[in-house]
Order: structure tokens, then C-alpha cells, then sequence
């Protein structure tokens, strides 16, 4: 009878002591009107793993330690949305992180940079970006001290995204193993110069995928 009782309240405590998972920030088109007023830019990294496939846990701990799941020797892809007007949560997101830890064995992180995509002001969205990759980059520079490599990071980035990967690209001096822009933004970026936008050169190998080409975002990279 002790040993049963005992069983139950071990089930209790891990019950009750298991993290709940991450969710994408909620956000709607009234946070989009709030921006208007009060700008905020937060940044939350999802990671997803073949033990976790389906909650998300934050990479680092509240106490900055890597979260145990991580496998730094791994593979790491890092998915990053875009302009988000009115702050739902992208409808390919999750069918996507499946396809891709159903392919390979990896880490997937999502950065959830909604607070500054979600604005009705495109302008304020696109200055977010480099914000976002001045953050981005001291979280990896917290990998590569616990063993990552920046060869084993590939960033895929939507839109904004896109040239999200571009900047953090830039900031490790084009040593990123991958960059893949799906459909980068054309408005505020095509015709800027190398260092304004997502460039070949900002990482080791560069792809880019355009399903509504129009002309312009044709000439992004060169």
C-alpha cells in the first residue's frame, strides 16, 4: 500500500513540475494598433527537437543554461517569419517544423520576433530586423560557448526573415553554414546596397526561393 502511495505522488509531482509548453505570441490586429503608440520589439526562441516534436521548449533556461534537449553537435535550423500585420501565428509553421525533424534528426528553432513584426507601420517592421539580428547574434554567440558551430546553422527566413538571416549573417562575418530566403521582401530592400539586405555572402552557401517572383525581388541577391 506505502509503495502505491508512494508511485501516485511520484506521478503527481512530475505532473505538476512539467513545463508547459511555448506557444507563438497571441497576438491580433489591435496589437498592431497598439504599435502605433507603443512600439515593442521581444524576441522568444521556440526549440523543437525529436523529443519535443510537439511543445515547444525555450532554448535557454530562466538560470542561461542550454536547454538539455539541444544536441550542439546537431544540425540547427533556425525559421524566421515575416511581416505579420495582423500578429497571427504563421498557418505553415507547425506543418513545417514536422517536415523538417521528420527529414533529419536536429535541432529547429523558431524565432518568434512577433511584438515588432506586428504592426500596421511596414517602415517600423523593417527597421525591427536588424534589432532582431543584433539579439539573435548574442544568443549564438551563447551557443558557440557551449560547443554549436556556426557550420551546423542554417536559417530559413520568410519575407523580413529573410533578411533577418541576412544581418546575422553579416554580424558572423558570412561564416553561417546557410542561409535559405523563401520570397524575401522586395518594398525597402530591392536596390540596396550588399550590407542593406540579404547578400550571397552572408553566409557559406546562399539560396533563395521566389514563388511570386515580380522582377524586382529577382535581383536581391547578386
Amino acid at each position: 500500500m506505502r509503495a502505491y502511495i508512494f508511485f501516485c505522488l511520484v506521478c503527481w509531482i512530475r505532473t505538476e513540475t512539467k513545463r508547459p509548453c511555448l506557444e507563438f505570441s497571441p497576438l491580433n490586429i489591435k496589437d498592431a494598433f497598439r504599435d502605433l503608440f507603443i512600439p515593442r520589439t521581444n524576441i522568444i526562441l521556440m526549440m523543437y527537437t525529436r523529443n519535443n516534436l510537439n511543445c515547444a521548449e525555450p532554448l535557454f533556461e530562466h538560470n542561461k543554461s542550454l536547454n538539455v534537449n539541444f544536441n550542439t553537435q546537431k544540425k540547427t535550423v533556425w525559421l524566421i517569419h515575416g511581416y505579420r500585420p495582423l500578429g497571427s501565428s504563421p498557418s505553415w509553421l507547425q506543418n513545417f517544423i514536422r517536415i523538417l525533424l521528420n527529414e533529419e534528426d536536429m535541432n529547429v528553432i523558431v524565432v518568434d520576433w512577433n511584438r515588432g513584426a506586428t504592426t500596421l507601420i511596414y517602415n517600423r517592421a523593417v527597421k525591427n530586423t536588424r534589432r532582431v539580428a543584433e539579439t539573435l547574434s548574442g544568443h549564438i554567440k551563447n551557443l558557440l560557448k557551449h560547443g554549436a558551430s556556426l557550420d551546423n546553422f542554417h536559417f530559413i527566413g520568410i519575407s523580413l526573415g529573410a533578411h533577418i538571416s541576412g544581418f546575422v549573417g553579416k554580424i558572423f562575418y558570412g561564416q553561417l553554414g546557410r542561409i535559405t530566403g523563401l520570397d524575401p521582401a522586395g518594398p525597402k530592400f530591392s536596390g540596396k546596397p550588399p550590407y542593406s539586405r540579404l547578400d550571397y555572402t552572408d553566409a557559406k552557401f546562399v539560396d533563395v526561393i521566389h514563388s511570386d517572383s515580380n522582377g524586382k525581388n529577382a535581383k536581391l541577391i547578386s
